[in-house]
């Protein structure tokens, strides 16, 4: 008798264990959350490499902001450029 199987392979999409892989990093990627006054958008600013400080550009403009990572810190995830 043949065994049962829940997997099922589609030509052309990825497989779990690729998906996973290529994504196990971003888990521990940390961003704040901005509004961008400039152009009324939302967007991200994620961690420099060194991680002293959140980087990001406007997603409609591409104007920079970033902001220091220090002591004390704040608990806010949603912050506004002007």
């Amino acid at each position: 008798m043949a065994e049962s199987s829940d997997r099922i392979e589609i030509d052309g999409l990825e497989q779990s264990a690729e998906i996973t892989r290529r994504h196990a990093g971003e888990a521990d990627r940390r961003f704040i959350m901005v509004w961008f006054r400039c152009c009324h958008q939302y967007g991200r600013l994620s961690r420099n490499r060194t991680e002293t400080r959140y980087e990001g550009r406007c997603p409609k403009c591409g104007g920079n902001v970033s902001a220091g990572i220090g002591p004390g810190g704040s608990t806010r995830r949603i912050f506004e450029a002007r």
